[in-house]
């Protein structure tokens, strides 16, 4: 009879093993982004185009300075000059892959529902979500493309610098004649078109972000629910123009994330660069509506 209870002995496979992380979950002692105590931050929100695409006109922020709480206001063209460069892209596919210019804010052009455009600083959440109501964002919507189909296409093409909306062509043929031969000898061919529902990831933790500088050498400690704390540094300091050994990135407990903290996202930049420019803590929480608008999704193939 085989003992169920002690299968293998001498190796880990087969071995029933402790897990780690599971006492701190399960006692309440695991501290997220939102646990973290972090005297004297200054909180952000963003100012999001409710247009898919759209060109972005001015921006009248004045009611936003006015409410109480609300430090600041900064636009794509404000912040354009502190970062080196667009956001890199953290996972090309194939080496000519198409990147457009991403800029953690947008300058010029929305080219989501979304999409930020600008953010305002505060002592607090609630006075940085108060001063986005109050900021008035003149935008000219323009013709958006919805449809995988009609991207492809090109008859609208969105990013203009690229010349088309196909990032990259991915060969999964191994054997192009194989598969015409296949076809040719098959006796029934059957054509159909299967959809790929959307799928929007909707972790328990949404996203977070908190920045503290360093009082003097310039480093700084980002904190971020993401599952991609190597990468993140990496992109973080390219966007940036610093040295990578200027920064460093903590990942604390993340309450799930299922693919859509595999990123690098404009936020984090958004945080980094306005801690430089004040000097000060900075921190922002994604709300759960902003979770399905400007988190990546997937599918919808």
């Amino acid at each position: 009879m085989t003992d169920t209870m002690n299968p293998f002995t001498g190796g880990i496979v087969g071995t029933p093993r402790l897990r780690k992380e599971d006492p701190a979950l399960l006692t309440g002692e695991s501290r997220f982004i939102d646990d973290l105590h972090i005297p004297g931050a200054l909180w952000i929100a963003l100012v999001r185009s409710p247009y898919a695409h759209a060109r972005i006109g001015a921006i009248d922020a004045s009611a936003a300075l006015a409410t109480d709480g609300v430090v600041a206001v900064y636009t794509g063209a404000d912040l354009e000059g502190d970062w080196a460069g667009p956001l890199p892209c953290a996972w090309p596919v194939t080496d000519d892959m198409k990147n457009p210019p991403h800029l953690p804010l947008a300058v010029g052009k929305a080219n989501f529902a979304g999409d930020a455009v600008a953010v305002v600083v505060a002592t607090s959440r609630y006075a940085a979500a108060d001063g986005v109501e109050g900021v008035v964002v003149d935008y000219e919507p323009l013709e958006a493309v919805v449809d995988v189909r009609d991207a492809a296409s090109d008859r609208l093409v969105i990013h203009e610098d690229c010349g088309t909306n196909i990032a990259y062509d991915w060969e999964l043929t191994p054997d192009p004649d194989g598969v015409a031969a296949a076809f040719e000898n098959a006796v029934h061919h059957v054509i159909e078109t299967y959809v790929h529902q959307r799928l929007i990831p909707a972790p328990m933790e949404t996203r977070g972000v908190a920045v503290v500088p360093a009082p003097h050498n310039g480093d700084m400690t980002l904190y971020s629910s993401t599952q991609i704390p190597h990468v993140l540094k990496v992109m973080a300091a390219l966007t940036l123009g610093v040295p990578e050994q200027k920064l460093r990135v903590v990942a604390p407990s993340v309450g799930g994330g299922f693919g859509c903290k595999l990123n690098v996202y404009a936020e984090e930049l958004v945080c980094m660069t306005l801690a430089n420019r004040h000097g000060v803590p900075v921190r922002w929480t994604e709300t759960r509506t902003e979770a399905a608008t400007s988190t990546i999704q997937g599918r919808a193939q």
